[in-house]
């Protein structure tokens, strides 16, 4: 038992993730079928931004996820569902 210690340990799964310069930026123009396919898979209608990600990083880093251990937290605007 680890009593006292605050050992975490959680991971981000992030789906596809648009930014300028990006796999899926350069996808847009070089194989407009792969990305539209994509993007069509995403019951969101849309493609992540690293902010997103970012967003449950810092979560995962603050006080607020305290009792979080253990975890994987899938962000991907629902990709994985479909």
């Amino acid at each position: 038992m680890l009593s006292g210690k605050r050992i975490r340990v959680n991971a981000i799964a992030p789906g596809s993730i648009e930014f300028p310069g990006g796999v899926w930026d350069k996808r847009k123009t070089e194989n407009p079928a792969l990305y539209q396919g994509t993007l069509k898979s995403i019951p969101w209608g849309r493609f992540g931004a690293p902010e997103e990600i970012a967003s449950v990083a810092l979560f995962l880093v603050s006080d607020m996820a305290s009792w979080v251990t253990g975890q994987t937290i899938t962000v991907d605007g629902g990709q994985l569902l479909s």
